[in-house]
């Protein structure tokens, strides 16, 4: 009996041995550079950047690791100073490769093999990478000023772009990107509302999608997740494709019922 419990003792312990604790890596306090701290840390790890402007385009390196500002994107600048796409997100990363809290800005996009420029913020290519609550301006390409997407699953979330040159400002080839509350200049739907763009069909079915007295051109999953009504697949935005909005109408279907009373009800109480 006595064997057997050093045993399971011993075995117990060799497991624990290997579990390595996720790490917190500081910029500039520990690492003089983002990419310097990217480098350095493995899965599970967070990278957590002081407030200041730091010049440079990065590269992920398709490591599962959070990458975030202490203070959010006011405060907290990547500035590529024109060295190609600032943020490259090319090998792959899944869902638990997170940028979120930047001002992204300086990019001018990668080469593709034509000579064409995409690209000129954020590229991903054929990975879910999650993109939270960056400001996305003043970046410039051929294509995709702000954004290109070759295949895989992006979600780019609470994010505001603006200033950038190169039409569409996301440019899509392939996969199935969801752009959910974001906000686009020139759309006459403010920062803390919801705003989509329209993207290109092979990057899921387009129509139009109604949202707070708007017509704006988006995929079904993302109209939906905005709270929004869909108008159908490659239904265009006309002037009477969204009819004025109801404030008392809380389910959207024209009419003001009961079922409406009763989401009232079941969302009463505080709001935070």
């Amino acid at each position: 009996m006595m064997l057997r419990s050093v045993v399971v003792l011993c075995l117990v312990g060799c497991v624990g041995a290997d579990v390595r604790a996720a790490q917190v890596l500081r910029v500039p306090l520990e690492y003089r550079s983002v990419q310097q701290a990217i480098d350095a840390a493995k899965d599970g790890d967070e990278v957590v950047v002081a407030s200041g402007c730091y010049s440079g385009c990065i590269d992920l390196l398709g490591k599962a690791i959070v990458l975030r500002s202490e203070r959010g994107p006011e405060f907290t600048t990547l500035s590529g100073d024109g060295c190609g796409t600032v943020v490259c997100l090319a090998s792959g990363e899944g869902p638990s490769t997170v940028i979120e809290g930047f001002t992204i800005t300086g990019g001018n996009g990668e080469l593709d093999s034509s000579g064409v420029r995409r690209g000129g913020a954020i590229r991903t290519l054929g990975g879910s990478p999650r993109i939270r609550r960056c400001l996305i301006t003043r970046n410039t390409a051929d294509i995709g000023g702000a954004m290109s997407i070759e295949g895989g699953s992006p979600i780019v979330r609470d994010c505001w772009f603006y200033s950038n040159t190169g039409a569409p400002e996301i440019d899509c080839r392939g996969g199935e990107p969801r752009v959910i509350r974001c906000g686009f200049e020139g759309d006459a739907i403010g920062w803390r509302d919801v705003g989509m763009i329209t993207i290109r069909d092979d990057c899921g079915p387009a129509g139009a999608c109604c949202l707070g007295g708007s017509c704006v051109m988006t995929t079904i999953d993302a109209c939906e997740d905005a709270g929004g009504q869909w108008r159908g697949e490659h239904v265009a935005c006309a002037g009477d494709t969204c009819p004025p909005s109801c404030p008392a109408d809380v389910t959207g279907d024209r009419t003001v019922n009961m079922t409406d009373l009763l989401r009232v009800l079941d969302a009463w109480g505080w709001c935070p």
